[in-house]
């Protein structure tokens, strides 16, 4: 495969930022500078069942200390010169680890938000300028929710991370109807033996999150959105998929900015976590308070709880499976 535009049965739109293609230099450092580069802006409006604003998010994301997760899991895993799909990419913080590490042939990064989409083309402009990186690097403007852009059989595989609780649609009688015609469609674009790699959380992990753990009423929401493992091994399983594995990681998804307790007073770091936008005004009150107390007063046991919850649940849940 030696070009990545093979591969897919529709042209990558100009604005994708392929690897073939050269990004504007655009100096954009705010959402409202942003709304020049939206394509369809109706689009990025009308997310509904989105519950966060990630075009404003976007530019704060990355400044949270949001990481890549998993990463030596998922390297480990993948076959050599693969194709690989980032479903949900957000602003690319997968993009960079694959594309040094010398397996990946070609990668595509799809989101449906412009703003997370802008942060993902300047990673990918810059891995591109790096003459010894090899891989094919493209960035595509789309919606996990409808049939992927994509060919049958053409990716060796499929990356979604954090992403399934904005995949759950609360509004109808199945919830998790998104999901299930997402699986089918990662079926579809998989090579046979391919591999799907998802990383989660379990209801147990997301209570263990210390912030979290201030806004009850919040992580509850987050949970509806979150399918537990079992329930998710099993629509997985319908819809084509075996060779299960599960492993509980205890790396957080903020990084080491996730024990700087004092951070989450501040709005970029909240950028980094949906649960933020899940809050209610009552709610986010009384947690500051709870937080502020705790660190000022009872600093110690605060820390000692909020380290030995993760020990024991992981923060994160890595799962790869293979397609029939």
């Amino acid at each position: 495969m030696d070009n990545m535009s093979q591969t897919i049965s529709v042209p990558v739109p100009q604005d994708a930022g392929s690897s073939k293609m050269v990004d504007p230099d655009v100096g954009v450092e705010t959402t409202a500078d942003l709304t020049c580069l939206v394509a369809d802006q109706s689009r990025v409006e009308n997310e509904e069942i989105d519950f966060e604003d990630y075009l404003k998010a976007s530019f704060s994301y990355d400044k949270s200390g949001r990481t890549p997760v998993c990463v030596e899991q998922i390297i480990e895993k993948i076959p050599q010169d693969c194709a690989v799909l980032d479903a949900g990419c957000g602003t690319g913080n997968y993009m960079i680890p694959l594309a040094h590490c010398g397996k990946v042939k070609s990668y595509i990064g799809m989101d449906v938000n412009e703003g997370m989409l802008y942060h993902a083309r300047k990673k990918a402009k810059a891995v591109r300028s790096n003459e010894s990186v090899t891989t094919d690097v493209t960035t595509l403007a789309g919606s996990l929710l409808e049939d992927l852009p994509f060919g049958d059989n053409v990716f060796d595989v499929v990356l979604i991370n954090q992403v399934l609780p904005h995949i759950v649609d609360l509004r109808v009688f199945d919830k998790l109807k998104y999901v299930t015609e997402l699986f089918k469609e990662f079926g579809r674009i998989l090579k046979p033996g391919g591999m799907l790699s998802i990383n989660t959380c379990t209801h147990d992990q997301l209570s263990a999150v210390w912030y979290n753990n201030a806004m009850p009423e919040a992580c509850e929401m987050l949970k509806t959105r979150t399918p537990e493992i079992d329930v998710l091994k099993g629509l997985i399983e319908q819809t084509g998929f075996t060779d299960f594995t599960f492993t509980k990681d205890n790396e957080p998804l903020q990084g080491d900015n996730y024990w700087r307790y004092e951070l989450c007073f501040t709005e970029n770091y909240r950028a980094g976590d949906a649960i933020w936008s899940l809050v209610g005004d009552e709610e986010y009150g009384k947690a500051m308070m709870s937080m502020k107390y705790g660190l000022r007063e009872e600093r110690d046991t605060f820390d000692s709880i909020a380290h030995s919850t993760i020990e024991k649940t992981g923060h994160t849940t890595q799962i790869f499976c293979t397609r029939v």
